[in-house]
């Protein structure tokens, strides 16, 4: 009769538990609170421990819980460095977090990326992130120095030679000024809206309103970000691939 007892397996009772390797209490908790419904505060979270559980749901094919976890994760994107959101990114294969961490990280001083950030993101990216600085800082270089030209004085302007050569020193001294600021360099919007306020000599209203559409078009200022995007998107392509789907 005892021969006819079933052999005791993992999981079977208390005293048999699941082995899962490599997955901790914590990340084993946070999948069954989500699983069976209770509320569950991500925020509460650190991105290793968010890490862990898409590792998890990665393993078993979670794939609604892997879901749940990258929307809350990008919900509170600004809580995470951006070097660990890129490393999550590449390793968990989620594109849709990527852009927003590369952005971050082109904005950021090279000097405050230590050599731990540096590991997270890896060569590749760390290499363009100082390659788009540096164009980007060659960019906003030009614009400073260069300022767009008046082709066509308006019927009002009296004095086109005055009205160019004010426009020229108001440009430097003013978007020159805001755009090279060494302690707080302002965003190409901001520049504008500053620069908008100040006294224009004797550069007429008309020539002045023709040159604001100008800069309201932001044809010399999408030239940045338009860099930044093709070399975010040129990343995604090659180190986040598209996360396989479950077999049936």
């Amino acid at each position: 009769m005892e021969n006819s007892r079933q052999p005791e397996v993992d999981g079977m009772c208390d005293e048999k538990p699941i082995h899962l390797n490599g997955i901790s209490r914590e990340t084993f908790e946070l999948f069954l609170e989500f699983t069976f419904g209770r509320y569950v505060d991500i925020l509460c979270f650190y991105i290793d421990e968010l890490s862990k559980f898409l590792r998890f749901c990665d393993m078993y094919q979670c794939s609604h819980a892997r879901e749940f976890v990258i929307s809350r994760i990008s919900s509170a994107r600004y809580r995470f460095h951006p070097a660990k959101l890129i490393n999550l990114a590449i390793k968990y294969h989620v594109r849709s977090i990527f852009p927003y961490a590369f952005q971050q990280l082109a904005e950021t001083p090279i000097t405050e990326l230590t050599h731990a950030h540096r590991e997270l993101m890896g060569n590749e990216v760390f290499l363009n992130v100082i390659y788009v600085q540096a164009a980007l800082d060659s960019h906003r270089r030009i614009v400073a120095a260069e300022e767009p030209k008046i082709l066509m004085h308006s019927n009002e302007c009296q004095d086109p030679t005055g009205c160019n050569e004010d426009w020229h020193a108001i440009w430097w001294n003013g978007m020159g000024r805001f755009l090279l600021d060494g302690r707080n360099p302002q965003p190409y919007d901001d520049a504008v809206k500053r620069f908008k306020e100040l006294q224009f000599g004797r550069v007429s209203e008309g020539c002045k309103d023709l040159m604001f559409k100008i800069l309201d078009q932001g044809a010399a200022f999408k030239h940045a970000q338009q860099f930044l995007s093709e070399t975010c998107s040129f990343l995604v392509e090659k180190l986040v691939f598209e996360p396989e789907p479950p077999s049936p």
